[in-house]
Parts: structure tokens; sequence; C-alpha cells
């Protein structure tokens, strides 16, 4: 999570230039996350760089790496026009590897798992019946936190130079249910089980300041949405 400046004042909510949604964080390690959702349909008028992401993860929000996966929606061709949908995994600070395609309305059901050393990262099209799983080890990954987030990636020009985070797509309404995890010892719980951080995703605006780009609702047991705001603008980051 790329943290957006708040002056040190602990009265600003979480916020986020790349992430919304909500971070569980537990003073055991995470073994398990999960959560399913229907792939949300993007609107393309045709501007450059506009991309949106559901996922599930442990890591990343208050540490270097990421364990997770979901699905990614974006504007493509060559005139930013057309929907593209894709299934996805990462072992950030590994690049994301696109799975499968996916269509607008599919149920899709994340899952990241942690046991004897390795991580086992599923992605499953229920309505499909496509899934993918990719296992992975990590001697410095922490298990520290467990994430359910809409996000809007970085894209890089060359490498991990030139970086910088898209615009957010407009993806209308998205709601992430069952949306629960697990500590090492412990039982399967809701978010609201957690120490829990609802993340709001912002842009910075030349003035001065942020505006946000979606709202995260309350959570009503293990279920919330994000519902689009605006696009915003691209965002220059460095990643390394």
């Amino acid at each position: 999570m790329i943290r957006a400046a708040t002056s040190g004042n602990s009265s600003i909510p979480t916020v986020s230039l790349n992430w919304s949604g909500y971070a569980a964080t537990s003073a055991k390690k995470f073994t398990y996350v999960h959560s399913t959702y229907v792939q949300p349909a993007v609107t393309c008028p045709g501007i450059k760089n506009q991309w949106t992401s559901n996922w599930v993860g442990l890591d990343g929000f208050n540490n270097a790496t990421v364990e997770q996966d979901g699905t990614f929606a974006h504007c493509g061709g060559p005139q930013s026009t057309k929907p593209v949908y894709k299934a996805w995994y990462e072992m950030y600070p590994a690049g994301s590897v696109n799975v499968f395609t996916v269509h607008p309305g599919d149920v899709m059901d994340t899952s990241v798992k942690y046991a004897g050393g390795t991580f086992t990262l599923t992605v499953s099209d229920l309505t499909t019946g496509k899934t993918a799983t990719h296992t992975a080890t990590c001697a410095v990954c922490q298990r520290a936190s467990a994430e359910w987030i809409i996000e809007r990636p970085a894209q890089c020009n060359n490498a991990l130079t030139k970086c910088f985070l898209t615009r957010l797509a407009n993806f209308g309404t998205t709601t992430m249910g069952s949306a629960q995890a697990q500590v090492a010892g412990g039982p399967v719980k809701g978010i609201a089980g957690f120490t829990n951080y609802p993340i709001d995703m912002v842009n910075p605006l030349k003035s001065g300041g942020f505006i946000s780009l979606d709202t995260v609702s309350a959570l009503s047991g293990k279920t919330f949405s994000a519902t689009w705001d605006r696009t915003g603008t691209t965002v220059p980051i460095s990643l390394g």
C-alpha cells in the first residue's frame, strides 16, 4: 500500500494512493484470507491508463511484500475503449501473472493460504469453472496483515523505472463478500473479528490535499462495498 501523506494527523482515516477496502492485523501470523465477488464491468470512455483490480492478500499493509490474487479490469485497445478482464496472482515484489480471461458478471472466489512454509494462491471463476493455483515459498514474508482490496495498480514503462499509478477505471459498485481470514491456531473469522482498518483511496490535488476516488462502505457481517467516485489522474511513483 502506498500511503498518502497525512502530516501525522491521527484523526485522518487510513488513506492510500492506490488501495481501498479493508486490512486486518493481528499479534499472530495470518494463515488464510478469502473473499468472493462478482466481477464488475468497467466503462471505458477512451482515456488512457484506466485500471481497477479486486483482490485478497497477505502482507503489504505495513511491510514490503504482498502475497495476493484476484482480477484486473482495464481499458485496452488502441483507443482505450475496450474493456479487458483477467485473473492473476502475484508474489510482490515479483510482477503479477495473468492466468485466464474473466467476464463481467462472473462470480470469483479468491484465497491465499499458508501452511508448512508454502503459500497457495488460488483464484477461481465459479461461473465458468476456470481455476488457477500457484504455490510459492517466501522466507521474508511476515504474514502480518490480511487485505480485501480494490486497487488502481502501478504500471512501469521500463523495468522498475518511470512508474506511475494508473487512473481508476469506472467500476460502478463492487461488493466483496465472504471476507474472512485466519491466524495460526485460530478459527476462520470475518474482518470484524480482527483489528481492522477501512482504507480510502485518494488522489493528490495540485493545490494540496486529496480527493477521494471511491467510497468504501461500513462492514455488514463479512461484506462491504466500494463505489467509484472519479477516475483521478496518473501519479508518478518509485518502485524497487
